[in-house]
């Protein structure tokens, strides 16, 4: 009889703790992520504005996440081939994306039939840089301020040209926002990154880009490269000789880049949960916050580092970019 009650009571035991058990498991199994390297995909060349922040947040996720986070640079077609990377990547958490507005917002109203739906394919996780946009040019452009640079191209504009990194990326939305704003028509030259397009401005090859303040320190520092202005209502730290646009004629013209880290669709609550908390947790170190500052970029708004703040901010860019590019005249290719 003994024998007979301890094994109903050890039956007993096993399906009450079966699926306790079970939780356990799985709670243990999503504790343990990431278990392995993660990939971090850069839909831009190395050199750039964009993969200079991405090694600096790899750094510092790695530190966070206990894992090793590899940047992997996939360029093209204005950022929508390493974008097109992503979406066909597992939904396992193990390969993210650091956009900006060029490859996330822009892209879907000038390429056509994109293999990917930017607000349906994506989760964004977090807002993770802004950084103000410089209007660089040519040591020898017969301008030393906006005033200037504007009263020329509308005299001369048919003989000039920019540089960007493709249709859709940030040089040459920035391009294409100075045109409307100056009332003036230059031709884009495209890239396959935002570094060959500053490397052929010092060059002479072409007269301007626009590019993030941080890689504008090291091109106007070379001697090459003059800047003309800050597109934001105040100067940057890192540029105190720069005057911004509130200093000229154009004081609308303001132009930040955001960027922002995203997964494919798909991809656990759990793991989304996990990775914001890192991007957050990298944010606050100082040594990051030091090498922002060095670079000239912001850390977002607390709303727009939230997981609902960054998929509000990609959704009404999406709208306003669509709408800004159709009133310049910008057709999808």
């Amino acid at each position: 009889m003994h024998a007979k009650k301890t094994s109903r009571t050890s039956k007993t035991v096993r399906l009450v703790l079966g699926p306790l058990g079970l939780a356990l498991s799985l709670g243990a199994q999503a504790g343990a992520y990431p278990e392995r390297p993660i990939s971090l995909i850069v839909p831009y060349t190395a050199g750039g504005a964009t993969d200079v922040l991405a090694r600096t947040l790899a750094k510092g996720l790695a530190q966070e996440l206990k894992q090793s986070v590899v940047v992997e640079n996939v360029p093209g077609a204005g950022g929508s081939i390493g974008q097109a990377r992503v979406a066909r990547a597992a939904a396992d958490g193990y390969t993210i994306l650091l956009g900006n507005v060029g490859t996330l917002a822009a892209n879907a109203s000038v390429y056509k039939n994109l293999p990917y739906d930017i607000l349906k394919d994506f989760t964004p996780i977090a807002s993770v840089a802004d950084a103000p946009q410089v209007l660089s040019v040519r040591a020898d452009f017969p301008a030393s301020n906006l005033d200037e640079f504007a009263a020329y191209a509308k005299t001369h504009g048919a003989k000039m040209n920019f540089g960007d990194a493709g249709v859709g990326s940030g040089a040459f939305l920035g391009g294409m926002l100075l045109n409307a704003g100056l009332g003036i028509n230059i031709t884009p030259v495209h890239y396959r990154g935002a570094a060959q397009a500053t490397s052929d401005v010092m060059a002479g090859q072409i007269d301007y880009t626009v590019e993030s303040s941080s890689t504008a320190v090291s091109s106007i520092a070379s001697g090459k490269i003059k800047g003309l202005v800050v597109l934001s209502p105040q100067r940057v730290s890192v540029l105190p000789d720069v005057p911004s646009a509130s200093e000229t004629s154009y004081k609308h013209l303001n132009y930040t880049i955001w960027n922002m880290v995203l997964v494919k669709k798909g991809v656990s609550p759990a793991m989304v949960d996990t990775l914001n908390a890192a991007i957050n947790k990298t944010l606050a170190q100082p040594d990051l916050l030091e090498r922002y500052k060095q670079m000239g970029l912001a850390v977002p708004s607390a709303a727009q580092r939230s997981t609902p703040g960054a998929e509000k901010l990609l959704a009404e860019e999406v709208a306003r970019w669509q709408k800004l590019l159709s009133e310049a005249g910008v057709k999808p290719e």
